[in-house]
């Protein structure tokens, strides 16, 4: 019986001290937080969808940058379905896959977006 009692105290002291050596300072402790939610925005929604048409319809948009926007929908694919999954069990099998969440490979598997 008091072996057990020992045994458990042993065991949540052990817990208890562990647990303190997790709440060291985060190396990120420095970096400021924004909460862009909080930022009120002084332009509307349709001011901003003006001057975006208002540029590309001008050719001022910039070219061959994040900021220019494909439609990718309307590139045909050449390859097939089949294909790809059978590329991506290759891969899977080989164990070359990149790293990404698993609601992304579950996804991927079932057909559905992310």
């Amino acid at each position: 019986m008091k072996t057990k009692f020992v045994a458990s105290a042993l065991i949540l002291a052990t817990g208890l001290i562990a647990g303190t050596s997790f709440a060291a300072i985060s190396p990120n402790a420095d970096a400021q937080v924004i909460d862009y939610a909080a930022m009120a925005s002084t332009t509307t929604r349709e001011a901003v969808k003006a001057n975006y048409l208002a540029a590309k319809n001008a050719g001022a948009l910039p070219q061959n940058s994040d900021a220019q926007v494909t439609d990718f929908s309307a590139i045909p694919s050449t390859t097939t379905r089949e294909a790809v999954r059978n590329e991506f069990l290759i891969a899977k099998k080989n164990g070359t896959l990149p790293m990404q969440s698993a609601t992304a490979a579950v996804a991927f598997m079932s057909g559905r977006s992310v």
